[in-house]
């Protein structure tokens, strides 16, 4: 067979792929807005599809609308809700169990998380220690991490030279408390990408 193949500009559209940054911000900013948002070219990697669930179990309901589209029903920030609360299983994503763990307790005031292979292993001193300077119960035993209590304005150092995770879950519930607060970077910061991005997606949700 022979092919010929002539020079000329190239015409069409590309949808580039999914990005899991993006998505696990842009599902928690809608479910934090308290409106209806629609997310596209959203992924459904088993990272995406542990946040959906654990928002899921924190009273968001996602609309699934076509295989890559989904609508949020937002919870917003101020939904009085009751125990005894599901176990949130955040599979083996990181970023689902970072970014929620100050979300649960912002939406809930306590809450239980576990996940799979070496999940649960994962550090999360900086809220730890965040966490016992703001009075915050929080325990790690048999793959199980517990938190519970009030997230408070003021001032909340962090190390800026680990996982920008635990800025980020941060940054999602700061601006929804009942004052101001400074989040307080004790070492310089080495994943700006990461915190520009979820600035972006916060600017994008209002």
């Amino acid at each position: 067979m022979d092919v010929t193949i002539i020079p000329s500009k190239l015409r069409g559209t590309v949808t580039p792929p999914s990005s899991k940054s993006v998505g696990h911000r842009a599902l928690i900013a809608a479910a934090l807005s308290g409106g209806f948002s629609t997310i596209s070219n959203l992924g459904d990697s088993k990272d995406i599809q542990a946040t959906r669930r654990c928002l899921s179990n924190l009273s968001t309901w996602i609309e699934d609308l076509t295989p890559d589209k989904v609508r949020v029903h937002g919870i917003g920030h101020s939904l009085v809700q009751a125990g005894p609360f599901p176990m949130l299983d955040c599979g083996e994503s990181g970023s689902t169990l970072r970014f929620l763990i100050p979300v649960a307790l912002l939406v809930q005031g306590e809450a239980r998380f576990t996940g799979q292979g070496r999940l649960m292993e994962r550090p999360q001193g900086p809220y730890f220690s965040l966490f016992q300077e703001k009075g915050i119960f929080y325990q790690q035993k048999n793959g199980v991490l517990t938190v519970r209590g009030t997230l408070n304005p003021g001032r909340c150092p962090l190390p800026g030279d680990v996982s920008s995770q635990f800025i980020t879950g941060l940054l999602f519930v700061l601006p929804l408390l009942d004052g101001d607060s400074d989040l307080v970077l004790t070492s310089p910061l080495e994943s700006r990408g990461y915190v520009d991005l979820t600035m972006e997606v916060l600017n994008r949700f209002g």
